[in-house]
């Protein structure tokens, strides 16, 4: 008896009632080597037939069965295993059935060449086991395939969604390497997201930042949590940006442990801006940019302290502007604004830090001058006299010459600022009395 008829006595001998029932298998398709009839014991599976039309269309899921059963000769299994996968392409799971006996090594042979199930001269029995079984993996696939088409379409959505933010958002692994970004991040870096996926901040920023960024990323790894901190950053266009650094450490679900990290680039520029401007109003006079008297009292504090601890000079002036009042009367208060801005001018260009000055009000403005005795004191009040009076300044299409006086004192031992300011004040009065446009020193 050969090994063929020997297959099939044991088919028959095996064939249980339930094999025919109509159309069990026929989801199942069958397929030749070398191409021929259906055997008829396995017609009585109800397979159908995979017909050359099929295998032309099998880029369409539709086209063919997901499981197919093929005959081969154990003889010639290899190319008749690799003869029908080429038909069939990759996703169809095959069932090979061999009508003659193969070893270990050739069965393992014949899978990893693409058989995803070998059967040696089988029973309807097997048979039926082995199609059960393979409708279960590929039902299992489908559902796995159909989780991964979920997760992908998630993956999509947050990524459409992130890409329509106008903050950098970018992912890192624990390693440091890139995982994700969205394109506010591609153009603040200036490279396209399939450069910046696999990289490192040292292959995408300066050297000098990259350790910066690297050593803050690695911190928040080791510590978990999260971190927000903010600073200055250059984007790719050359523009600088106040930003928010806001970073979290992300941790597998299942280990626990930290698996990277989630960060966000909030632009805080106009905010920084709104704050500076807020200081600014808060520390400047409006008309002429100048510290306000309140500042000048806080920096003043803090310079009589210094000066008595080091035990070093302090001094201050106080300048008026001469005929003020007359000059406003005269020529209006816009050319009288515009005065005022010239003499802050003047003393902006005559004074270097750590010198504060400020307009105390009206037509009078302090000058505090660290680390200045009597004698430099002095000189820079008649510095800044003879600088006002000698550049006349243009207003409305005319020019107009200034004039001040000064009065100048220096702080003494147990005595408060407030008081030096008050003497420099009374050698101001002492100035104007004595015919303006001059520095007068307090007794």
């Amino acid at each position: 008896m050969t090994a063929a008829a020997s297959m099939r006595q044991t088919m028959g001998q095996t064939m249980g009632q339930d094999i025919s029932e109509a159309g069990r298998f026929s989801d199942v398709g069958w397929i030749a080597a070398a191409g021929g009839a259906c055997p008829a014991w396995l017609a009585r599976f109800g397979l159908r037939r995979v017909a050359a039309a099929s295998l032309q269309a099998r880029a369409v899921p539709d086209g063919l069965p997901d499981i197919c059963v093929a005959t081969a000769s154990a003889a010639s299994a290899a190319t008749d295993l690799q003869d029908v996968r080429s038909r069939l392409g990759d996703n169809i799971h095959l069932v090979l059935l061999l009508d003659g006996q193969v070893d270990r090594e050739g069965l393992l042979r014949l899978i990893e060449a693409g058989a995803d199930d070998v059967l040696v001269q089988p029973g309807e029995a097997d048979l039926e086991r082995a199609l059960l079984k393979a409708r279960r993996a590929v039902e299992r696939q489908a559902r796995l395939q159909a989780q991964l088409a979920e997760s992908r379409a998630a993956r999509d959505m947050l990524q459409a969604g992130i890409d329509n933010l106008p903050s950098p958002i970018f992912f890192k692994n624990r390693a440091g390497v890139y995982s994700g970004c969205n394109r506010a991040f591609e153009r603040y870096i200036g490279l396209p997201k399939a450069r910046i996926v696999g990289a490192t901040v040292h292959d995408v920023a300066p050297e000098h930042l990259a350790r910066v960024y690297h050593e803050a990323d690695e911190a928040l790894m080791q510590q978990g949590g999260v971190q927000v901190y903010e600073a200055k950053v250059r984007y790719a266009s050359g523009e600088v940006r106040d930003v928010s650094f806001n970073k979290a450490a992300t941790v597998d679900g299942r280990t626990g442990l930290v698996n990277g990290i989630a960060g966000a680039m909030l632009d805080i520029t106009e905010r920084k801006r709104l704050e500076e401007e807020l200081k600014r109003a808060a520390d400047r006079d409006p008309l002429t940019g100048a510290f306000n008297r309140r500042k000048f009292f806080d920096l003043a504090q803090d310079a009589e302290r210094c000066a008595q601890q080091a035990g070093t000079p302090l001094s201050v002036l106080v300048i008026d502007v001469d005929h003020f009042k007359a000059f406003n009367d005269r020529y209006g208060h816009a050319c009288g604004d515009a005065a005022l801005c010239h003499l802050v001018k003047k003393l902006g260009g005559e004074l270097a830090e750590p010198a504060v000055f400020a307009r105390a009000g009206g037509e009078e403005f302090f000058v505090l001058l660290p680390e200045h005795g009597l004698g430099e004191a002095v000189q820079t009040a008649e510095r800044i006299r003879h600088s006002v009076l000698t550049d006349r300044f243009s207003f409305g299409g005319q020019d107009f010459d200034l004039c001040v006086s000064i009065g100048v004192s220096v702080l003494r031992s147990g005595e408060s600022l407030d008081e030096t300011l008050l003497r420099a004040d009374s050698a101001l009065y002492k100035a104007k009395e004595s015919g303006r446009n001059q520095v007068v020193l307090a007794p």
